[in-house]
């Protein structure tokens, strides 16, 4: 336990669960696409866990974080372009400008416990496979008109117009993972925050 504390304490420690782990809720692989079983520290509902902290971990938008400068809102983090130099993601110049954002657990380390100033994204590139760059410099559901316009594991909801994550209630709804009712390529993670 203490060697845990002091790996969370300088943000080794992304990711820790105790009892996590095991298969629950659905068959093994080969089951009709499904993801099969959990390793350590996997999940697929909260039950999983035995502190209950089940989190999905396939659309994490991890962004560069330039240094810890606290936030609030992303005024906060107005005038720093110029001040740091190098570009982000999408290399090159000055790059995107700062956001406001929690860094999500599954980053690398630092783990953040609050927001800080980081580089948005520039393009779809910067970001995760199922997600584009909004203008707003974050990284966000695909735009859609069909399904056809969303990667695997998503459906497209019209009425908002972006990809969304395919409902499920086992392995066998998905290409990968039913994880708290939703299709992922990934299994969640347990963590204790």
């Amino acid at each position: 336990m203490l060697i845990w504390l002091r790996r969370l304490m300088f943000g080794t420690a992304l990711v820790v669960s105790f009892g996590c782990g095991g298969v629950n809720g659905s068959g093994p692989a080969g089951d009709g696409g499904g993801g099969g079983a959990l390793g350590q520290n996997e999940c697929r509902v909260g039950e999983d866990c035995n502190n209950n902290t089940c989190n999905r971990v396939s659309d994490a938008a991890c962004y560069e974080l330039q240094r810890e400068v606290h936030c609030r809102s992303d005024e906060d983090c107005a005038g720093m372009d110029g001040a740091g130099g190098g570009g982000g993601a999408g290399g090159g110049g000055a790059g995107a400008p700062f956001i406001c954002e929690m860094q999500h657990f599954s980053c690398p380390p630092p783990l953040q416990t609050s927001r800080a100033c980081v580089r948005g994204c520039e393009t779809d590139a910067d970001c995760p496979s199922t997600l584009a760059c909004a203008p707003d410099h974050r990284c966000r559901a695909t735009s859609c008109a069909a399904d056809a316009d969303c990667p695997k594991n998503h459906v497209c909801d019209t009425v908002g117009g972006a990809c969304a994550r395919t409902a499920c209630s086992s392995d066998a709804d998905c290409e990968g993972f039913c994880v708290l009712g939703r299709c992922e390529e990934k299994p969640g993670i347990c963590f204790l925050y």
